[in-house]
């Protein structure tokens, strides 16, 4: 009887052996501050936002518009516990006939990010949409991304034909965590 209940135990183990199922367990003492987890986020006029919307309705030949921006990785002081790919993207029905340049600023250093011109797509609304290659922000620290939009109206397009054009750009902030990899 003793050799029977060994043997049985030993038959069990050895066919959950061979089954290949496997026993484990996992504990974290991790903690996660869900509160708000926006990742990264526009510095526009001292407000912290998703989304810029900006009113074309002033503009006229010869007549260049600079709107500063920054994007962060932090809030109050408290940087974000991800790395982020954030990736800026402009939306505008491009009916008048505008230069429009975004620029990174290093210092004194302005770099060109982005000229939205007619050789970008449009979407299902009819408007012309031009997006950034993607940017990283590391979490070991706090990142202060300054940026510049410039609207050019150029002179050579004065004619009364553009007077009563109206447009607007849409400047977007899409991020992500960065996976490791």
């Amino acid at each position: 009887m003793k050799y029977k209940v060994v043997l049985i135990l030993f038959l069990g183990i050895f066919i959950l052996m061979l089954s290949g199922v496997t026993y484990s367990v996992f504990t974290s003492e991790a903690t996660l501050d869900v509160e708000d987890q926006d990742l990264a986020k526009f510095i526009f006029q001292t407000e912290r936002l998703d989304k810029i919307n900006l009113n074309l309705v002033n503009m006229e030949p010869g007549k260049t518009l600079e709107y500063p921006f920054s994007v962060t990785n932090e809030n109050n002081g408290v940087v974000s516990n991800v790395s982020v790919l954030y990736e800026l993207t402009l939306k505008t029905y491009h009916f008048m006939p505008l230069d429009i340049q975004l620029y990174k600023i290093d210092g004194e250093e302005e770099t060109l990010v982005m000229t939205c011109d007619e050789s970008y797509s449009r979407n299902a609304n009819n408007e012309l949409v031009c997006n950034t290659e993607s940017f990283l922000m590391t979490h070991a620290d706090g990142v202060l991304d300054n940026y510049v939009l410039k609207v050019t109206f150029p002179t050579t397009f004065s004619s009364s034909l553009y007077a009563d054009l109206v447009d607007f750009i849409d400047l977007e902030i899409t991020s992500s965590q960065k996976s490791e990899g």
